[in-house]
């Protein structure tokens, strides 16, 4: 599902203008991403938790040139369904059925 898309499904769903839908997943978007870069964690319960997870510095191997380098710490954005989530789509067998055809 595109933006676009999610925004005319909460134009539907809740009776806004597009325009209205639009700006407020805009605002949305734009106050889960403050929030992610201020350091915090976003909780949407229904849906899930986006935190941040710390990577530690590490050995790799470039393998064209044959050489070990070192991977820089880093910070990467993670997200957990919630239960609730996790349990309707394991229980749904039609998308189990979709998945598997591919």
């Amino acid at each position: 599902m595109t933006r676009r898309e999610l925004s005319e499904e909460i134009a539907t769903r809740t009776g806004l203008s597009r325009a209205d839908a639009a700006a407020a997943l805009e605002a949305a978007l734009q106050a889960i991403q403050e929030a992610l870069l201020q350091g915090e964690e976003v909780t949407l319960r229904g849906l899930g938790r986006f935190h941040l997870k710390y990577r530690k510095s590490r050995k790799g191997q470039n393998i064209r040139a044959k050489k070990t380098i070192i991977i820089p710490p880093r910070l990467t954005i993670s997200f957990h369904p919630s239960p609730n989530l996790q349990k309707k789509v394991q229980s749904n067998p039609e998308l189990l059925k979709r998945f598997e055809e591919k």
